[in-house]
């Protein structure tokens, strides 16, 4: 899921994001400090769950529940905060919950899993190779790209298990023949196919793109390298010595799987 927190206070920020981690794995996360980059966000990206802290400096988070409530229905508000009193004021606007800090873990699961929008699970997710040669296949069929490098730039961030890449990162590994300023530019051009691709396909939601960042929404992916480290693959399945082998670039976590 695309989840939005908001809070004034970075380290409740983090501690609301590995308290959703605990409950629910495999989302994507985007974080606001107050009102206006929260609203920012909603009208960027696609949000299905939105944390909100209450008593925020400027704007409250009532005050934000009540914009994003008219710029996107259907996304599940949940407010969080240490003071009960604003209950009632968060119910007559419907959001999905109200949960108080710190937050119990039982509280959120039960929370996420009645949500007011249910969010809709995708029911083929994309499947990928890591070990061996790369490959990507979505409905039994392997994607097809207009741009050789754009299957090398999901390959590029399929490595980084849900992390996200700044450009002159991913300039440095995959574009390394060119200069700085052609990789940007080259970078810009496989970014715009890319998305023009997934969005034939249906997959749009796959490749997360915001600003100087570029990541892979890891919850729509069901990946043998991400198996593996979480120890579900073994025997035939598992690790033997090929890792995208098409990619000079992917030989650092070779060392790194064989030292696992």
């Amino acid at each position: 899921m695309n989840i939005l927190i908001t809070d004034d206070e970075e380290f409740m920020r983090e501690e609301m994001k590995s308290a959703v981690e605990r409950v629910m794995t495999g989302n994507v996360y985007f974080m606001a400090n107050g009102y206006n980059s929260a609203i920012k966000i909603v009208k960027e990206e696609n949000i299905e769950v939105a944390f909100l802290d209450v008593n925020m400096p400027g704007p409250s988070g009532i005050e934000v529940a009540k914009t994003i409530k008219k710029i996107s229905p259907d996304t599940n508000i949940i407010m969080a905060t240490a003071y009960a009193e604003y209950a009632l004021n968060a119910l007559r606007i419907f959001v999905s919950g109200y949960i108080l800090k710190p937050v119990m873990d039982d509280e959120l699961r039960e929370v996420l899993e009645n949500l007011r929008v249910p969010v809709a699970k995708l029911q083929n997710k994309v499947n990928v190779k890591c070990f061996g040669n790369f490959e990507i296949i979505y409905d039994g069929k392997p994607l097809l790209f207009s741009r050789k490098k754009e299957k090398e730039l999901l390959a590029f961030l399929i490595c980084l298990n849900g992390a996200s890449a700044s450009r002159a990162e991913i300039c440095a590994n995959i574009f390394e023949d060119k200069s700085p300023e052609k990789g940007n530019e080259y970078l810009k051009k496989i970014v715009q196919a890319l998305k023009k691709d997934l969005d034939k396909m249906g997959l749009g939601e796959l490749f997360i793109h915001n600003r100087n960042s570029y990541a892979i929404n890891k919850s729509m992916v069901d990946c043998d390298y991400y198996n593996y480290l979480a120890g579900e693959l073994n025997g035939s399945e598992g690790y033997h010595g090929e890792f995208m082998n098409q990619y000079s670039w992917a030989e650092v976590y070779i060392y790194e799987l064989e030292n696992y």
